[in-house]
């Protein structure tokens, strides 16, 4: 009987066929593709964020935070849209109000 309680040989995992230079290899690898990525997702919320600019500070802590002022202008600005349409009778469709989290943080549980 082996550790795992049965009789059947089981097969070696194709992790344990790997040296340690080519697990740390594909580690390093996997941590570069990963890290890429979020330098991606920085340059397209960069591109998409207007008071953001391609030769200004790229600081991670820059990007969010006028990112998240912009998001916060867009949801003032969808909100006066709505009171204004509905001031003048015109119906508005649920979709086009907001239903996401609190702009307060009061959500955000501790």
């Amino acid at each position: 009987m082996d550790q795992y309680g049965d009789d059947s040989k089981r097969k070696p995992s194709k992790g344990s066929v790997l040296t340690e230079e080519q697990k740390k290899a594909h580690h390093i690898a996997s941590e570069k593709k990963r890290r890429e990525n979020i330098r991606s997702e920085f340059d397209k919320i960069v591109s998409l964020t207007p008071t953001l600019s391609e030769s200004e500070n790229r600081s991670e802590l820059n990007i969010l935070t006028k990112s998240a002022d912009y998001i916060c202008d867009l949801k003032q600005e969808n909100h006066r849209l709505i009171e204004l349409c509905r001031s003048k009778g015109i119906p508005v469709p649920p979709e086009l109000l907001y239903t996401g989290p609190a702009s307060d943080g009061s959500d955000i549980t501790k």
